[in-house]
């Protein structure tokens, strides 16, 4: 199978190297855990974040306290791995170029005021009303790293208020060929990979994507 590109986004500089990434998605991945047998899980750090879910959108953005990212789904690969491009990141004030890029990458108009944001709920405010598709999700978001083989993992617990809790796993490396071997040292080589921004449409019961 050849890799499948998604549709390129103009006008778009990376702000650091893209990176491959493999993800699985379950309510309880407690089996696996106990199969990494890694002393550092459960010391993980929790954090509040926004995420901003485009109903008809691939790509993932978010917001940590005063920090806007955005990561583009730049490839599919032959073996379903994405590659992820992070394209934008922005600390408070959220200028017009930053807003843009944001609605570009949605595939939507965006705001017409065409001003900078200088508060997070002003800004969420702004994309309410001018993307009734782009739900604000509001969760807490449990990172807890280790390494397999040597390769950076990371074990999740992200809870959404009344619509749950579930957990995730997530190996992320430049080059594919490594996820792969650290998923045959794991017997995960048959689960499908899911992106986080998929699975959270999943959990919250949100439709599919569209580019």
């Amino acid at each position: 199978m050849r890799a499948v590109s998604t549709t390129p986004m103009r006008a778009s500089l990376p702000v650091s190297l893209p990176r491959w990434q493999w993800r699985t998605c379950a309510a309880d991945l407690s089996s696996l855990s106990r199969r990494l047998d890694a002393p550092e899980l459960g010391r993980g750090r929790w954090t509040d974040e926004v995420h901003l879910v485009c109903v008809h959108s691939s790509h993932h953005a978010w917001l940590l306290r005063d920090t806007l990212e955005l990561r583009w789904r730049k490839e599919v690969g032959p073996d379903g791995f994405e590659l992820w491009d992070p394209i934008l990141c922005a600390t408070l004030p959220f200028g017009p170029a930053d807003v843009s890029r944001l609605f570009a990458a949605w595939g939507l108009a965006g705001p017409e005021s065409g001003q900078a944001y200088h508060a997070v709920g002003a800004f969420l405010d702004a994309v309410g009303a001018a993307a009734p598709t782009v739900h604000p999700v509001h969760i807490a978001h449990r990172y807890e790293n280790t390494l397999v083989d040597g390769i950076a993992c990371s074990f999740e617990t992200i809870t959404t208020g009344t619509e749950g809790r579930w957990q995730s796993f997530v190996i992320e490396h430049e080059d594919p060929s490594v996820i792969a071997h650290v998923l045959g040292q794991l017997g995960l080589d048959a689960r499908d990979n899911i992106s986080f921004i998929q699975g959270l449409k999943q959990a919250l019961g949100l439709a599919g994507e569209r580019h």
